[in-house]
């Protein structure tokens, strides 16, 4: 958790150092920003995340960007950063704004905690869709800005910055050993990394075209170039790492076998219950299903130890941890009962379009996908440490006499 607050504070403290950065605003720290250092920057924030330890997302790293030529001036930037942070729940939060002048686009970075000072955690998933575009659109009106829905050639509109951040925190922190596998872990998100179509510049230049995708796995919104990330998560980048992650995820293994079989062996006739307890042990199961509905793979995700294996790499077999599982197998649709939905995902699950070509998901298949999207939460602590959940008890009636 360390780790991810430094990192982004590194990023930005390093373009202030290298001359293309400065730090525009440092609000809720209680001094004049020109007396913080990086540790009193980098404590204020460990303060507040040491209160939870167990949420998974405890830091937000924002980006908001302009067009050639939009250049406000460091007054108008602080007060659009106050409002915007306002809007999406964070204004009483500690956050820092930092203007980077090393891109052709005027944009500026903004860092803060998601955990409050009583301990909980401010909710971000889905933060982009449903508080960043409102707040985006809303304060384009109110500064007299650009709308990033008429601009030609923009990069990102200030929704896409939950998106790359996403992105970036997952091929920086997670062990996968495939793009097949790395998809499996961005699909908890709502997110794919395609290669592009055969043929295509980015599958020539071995590049990744990162996207939102709805219920029936087809991309949605604006996706982001590898290439245009800071880290620069390019297929051939990834490649480099898949042999390396192979060998690291080896670690926890057996741990996660031991979960998974532990909260299997429990038999309760249901899915549900089975895919809760999965979900308070930080695990999630992501199967992969062809055209034909046929059931391709299973992976099998460690949101805890930040590791993703195939169910044969856990001596599984895929149809049979499906059966395990509850769930049909096949092109057997998911009784409704299971399908656990919420968000935009919902809104999007009764639209019957193709599937795209790196997601091979069969419609039929869908509900089975979506009801594993119960998963684990990245704002929840882990449940109790025994297979079941807790019951009530139930009260005795006393005896008349």
């Amino acid at each position: 958790m360390r780790k991810s607050i430094q990192k982004a504070l590194n990023y930005n403290e390093a373009k202030v150092r290298a001359g293309v950065g400065e730090l525009l605003l440092a609000s809720g720290f209680g001094c004049d920003i020109a007396e913080l250092n990086f540790h009193e920057k980098l404590r204020r924030f460990e303060l507040l995340n040491q209160r939870n330890e167990w949420v998974q997302k405890n830091t937000l790293h924002i980006s908001l960007n302009f067009p050639p030529g939009e250049d406000l001036p460091a007054e108008t930037l602080q007060r659009l950063a106050f409002d915007y942070m306002d809007r999406i729940g964070f204004g009483e939060q500690p956050f820092l704004v930092y203007q980077h002048h090393d891109a052709k686009h005027p944009h500026i970075h903004i860092v803060t905690s998601c955990i409050q000072p009583d301990g909980n955690s401010i909710n971000v998933h889905n933060i982009g869709q449903e508080l960043s575009e409102p707040a985006r659109e809303a304060l384009e009106q109110e500064y007299g800005l650009i709308r990033a829905r008429g601009r030609e050639n923009h990069l990102h509109n200030a929704g896409d910055s939950d998106l790359a951040s996403k992105v970036q925190e997952v091929t920086g922190s997670y062990k996968f050993g495939s793009l097949e596998e790395l998809n499996a872990v961005l699909a908890q998100s709502s997110i794919s990394a395609w290669p592009g179509a055969p043929g295509s510049a980015i599958r020539s230049n071995r590049g990744l075209i990162y996207s939102r995708i709805d219920a029936n796995g087809n991309r949605i919104g604006t996706p982001i170039k590898s290439s245009d990330l800071v880290t620069r998560p390019t297929l051939a980048w990834l490649e480099k790492r898949f042999r390396v992650n192979n060998a690291k995820k080896l670690a926890s293994r057996d741990r996660t076998a031991q979960t998974l079989n532990s909260v299997l062996a429990v038999r309760n006739g249901s899915p549900i219950p089975i895919l809760q307890r999965l979900s308070q042990r930080q695990i999630n199961i992501q199967p992969r299903w062809d055209a034909a509905g046929n059931l391709l793979s299973v992976y099998v995700i460690d949101n805890r130890n930040k590791s993703v294996f195939t169910a044969e790499e856990l001596n599984l077999e895929p149809n049979g941890l499906i059966i395990r599982l509850g769930l049909p197998t096949g092109s057997t649709p998911v009784p409704e009962a299971i399908v656990l939905q919420s968000g935009p995902s919902a809104k999007n699950a009764s639209r019957h379009s193709k599937p795209p070509e790196s997601s091979p998901v069969s419609r039929t298949t869908v509900a089975a996908k979506v009801a594993f999207a119960l998963l684990a939460s990245q704002t929840g602590a882990p449940g109790p440490a025994g297979d079941e959940l807790p019951e009530k008890k139930k009260k005795r009636k006393k005896r008349s006499l």
